[in-house]
């Protein structure tokens, strides 16, 4: 393991050069925890204004602090300036076709919300945030997927993005800058014991948001769908996250332009 962790690092910049290049689509992993449950019922509301024509819905589309198959730790506030500078931009897709046939729905607003990880179904004290979609589906963008929308067949979603600034954390003392990564990270981690089975994970700090899609499942789990009445998130319970919790120090890549779907 120690010798895997040092070759990791002796090639973290052209590993970055790859992540860079490469394309992903979501897919499924060893690193997806099956054992995750449904979505706790206190993040669930009433579908009572569903019509025949539209159908409003939050969804998830990633959560902090949760490592995903990629290797990947979204760390608190990775969108966070995404959001604020591209609130009217992102889309909600499917399987990431980027294509304007490809819209399911409206969105009217994108925001991080705290949610208690028991929320989530994962047996964990405390909160993340989430990375939430308010929603207008409409059966005229693609009436299949408005259709598994609307009978709850839906609960995956997956972000499209790029990666802004991204840092390597490894668990071994000897490695000063990388191990300080971990330190400072590991104990926020929802399922850290697969970053401690792994022996490091990529934290990423910051990611511009494209779009979010439903798929089939996406590599963070946490992502369903929550059935909505008037969705309207107040101010004391949307979520602003610090800056101070996204471990600037270091010397991790910056403008990383690689696409990625989670």
């Amino acid at each position: 393991m120690k010798q895997d962790i040092k070759e990791l690092i002796r090639n973290k910049a052209e590993l970055i050069e790859f992540k860079k290049a490469q394309f992903k689509a979501c897919d499924s992993s060893i690193l997806i925890d099956k054992e995750i449950k449904s979505v706790n019922k206190a993040l669930s509301t009433s579908t009572e204004h569903d019509t025949d024509t539209v159908i409003k819905r939050t969804i998830i589309g990633n959560t902090y602090n949760w490592l995903d198959s990629h290797g990947d730790v979204h760390l608190k506030g990775t969108f966070t300036k995404s959001i604020n500078e591209r609130q009217s931009k992102i889309n909600h897709l499917h399987d990431h076709e980027q294509k304007t046939t490809a819209k399911v729905g409206k969105p009217s607003k994108v925001y991080e919300k705290e949610v208690l990880w028991s929320d989530l179904g994962v047996n964990k004290i405390g909160s993340t945030i989430a990375v939430m979609m308010d929603t207008n589906i409409l059966k005229d963008f693609n009436s299949m997927v408005f259709r598994q929308y609307k009978d709850g067949d839906i609960d995956q979603h997956s972000v499209g993005m790029y990666y802004v600034k991204i840092d390597l954390a490894v668990n071994d003392p000897e490695e000063e800058e990388e191990y300080k990564v971990w330190t400072e990270n590991i104990n926020q981690i929802g399922n850290k014991e697969k970053a401690e089975e792994a022996g490091y994970f990529w934290a990423v700090k910051e990611a511009k948001l494209i779009e979010i899609s439903a798929v089939l499942e996406g590599s963070n789990e946490l992502t369903p769908t929550i059935e909505a009445k008037d969705i309207q998130p107040s101010n004391d319970t949307d979520t602003e996250p610090s800056r101070d919790t996204q471990n600037d120090s270091g010397k991790g890549s910056d403008k990383i332009n690689y696409f990625k779907f989670i």
